[in-house]
C-alpha cells in the first residue's frame, strides 16, 4: 500500500522491508513512467518499490481542459496515488517543492540522505542529467549528491551511512547514449496503461514517444524475443558496485 509521507516526519509510519528495495527520485508526480516497466519487473524480483517526488507539479495542465480552473496539484496528486497502487509502491515521499523552479540546495540533499539511509535501497533510479525539463537536471544533481553523501559519515543524525550499490539515470524526454538496458517487453502493456491513470496528461503523441522509444531500446537490445526496453546511463561521480549483496557497510579493523 502506498504511504505518502512529510520527510520532516520520517521516523513515524515509514514501511520498511528486509527484501531488497529500490528507490526512485522523480521531479514530478508522473516521472516514474520513464521507468515504470523496470519497476515492475524489479517488484516481480521481490524488490519494494520506494519512490520521492521533489516538486507538487502545479505548472502542469489537464490537456483535455486546458481552459478549466482546477487545482493542478491536487489532480496530480490523485494521479500519482492511483498509479503509485498500481505499481505496488510501499512509500512515497512528497517533498512539496515548488514546480519549475526546483532548486539545488543542502537541505534538500540531505533531506533525501536520512531517506536513503532509512530505506537502505539496493537500486537508486533518477533523473537523466541531459534531459529538456529544468526540474529534471535539478533533480539530478539533488539525487547524485544524495547518494553519495548517503555513504559518507557527513550528517550522522540523518542515519547509519549507506552506500547504494546500484545507481542509475533513467532515459527522459530526451534520448541518451545509454550503457543500460533493461528488457522490459513482459511489462511494456502494463507500462502503457499507466497513460489510463494519467489521462490529464495522456496526449496521444506522449503515449506514442514512450511506446517508440522502448521498441527503439527493444531493437538494442538484439534478442529475438526482445521487442521492448528502457534505458539507463550511470552516473559517472557514482561507479556502480556490482555482486554485491549490501551487508558489508560497517567499518572494521584492517591490516593495510
Amino acid at each position: 500500500m502506498k504511504k505518502t509521507k512529510n520527510t520532516k516526519q520520517l521516523n513515524k509510519n515509514v514501511q520498511v522491508v528486509s527484501t531488497p528495495s529500490v528507490l526512485v527520485i522523480s521531479a514530478h508526480a508522473d516521472d516514474h513512467i520513464a521507468c515504470a516497466g523496470t519497476l515492475l519487473k524489479l517488484k516481480d524480483m521481490g524488490y519494494a518499490i520506494n519512490e520521492i517526488v521533489l516538486t507538487t507539479s502545479e505548472e502542469g495542465r489537464d490537456f483535455r481542459h486546458p481552459e478549466g480552473d482546477y487545482n493542478v496539484a491536487e489532480l496530480r496528486s490523485q494521479e500519482l496515488s492511483k498509479a503509485s497502487e498500481f505499481l505496488g509502491v510501499s512509500n512515497t515521499f512528497m517533498f512539496g517543492e515548488e514546480d519549475l523552479n526546483l532548486q539545488y540546495s543542502k537541505e534538500l540533499v540531505f533531506r533525501v540522505v536520512q531517506i536513503i539511509r532509512t530505506l537502505r535501497p539496493r537500486v537508486g533510479i533518477m533523473h537523466s542529467s541531459f534531459d529538456w525539463h529544468p526540474d529534471h537536471r535539478a533533480a539530478f544533481a539533488i539525487s547524485s549528491e544524495a547518494f553519495k553523501m548517503a555513504a559518507t559519515g557527513i550528517q550522522p543524525e540523518k542515519g547509519d551511512q549507506w552506500r547504494t550499490p546500484v545507481v542509475i539515470a533513467a532515459e527522459g524526454m530526451l534520448p541518451v547514449q545509454p550503457n543500460i538496458l533493461v528488457d522490459v517487453t513482459a511489462y511494456a502493456q502494463k507500462k502503457l496503461t499507466l497513460w489510463k491513470i494519467y489521462e490529464s496528461q495522456a496526449k496521444p503523441k506522449a503515449i506514442n514517444f514512450e511506446e517508440s522509444l522502448m521498441q527503439v531500446r527493444g531493437y538494442h537490445v538484439r534478442r529475438p524475443g526482445s521487442f521492448m526496453a528502457e534505458a539507463f546511463t550511470t552516473d559517472p561521480t557514482s561507479p556502480m558496485l556490482l555482486f554485491d549483496d549490501g551487508t558489508n557497510q560497517k567499518e572494521v579493523e584492517c591490516d593495510f
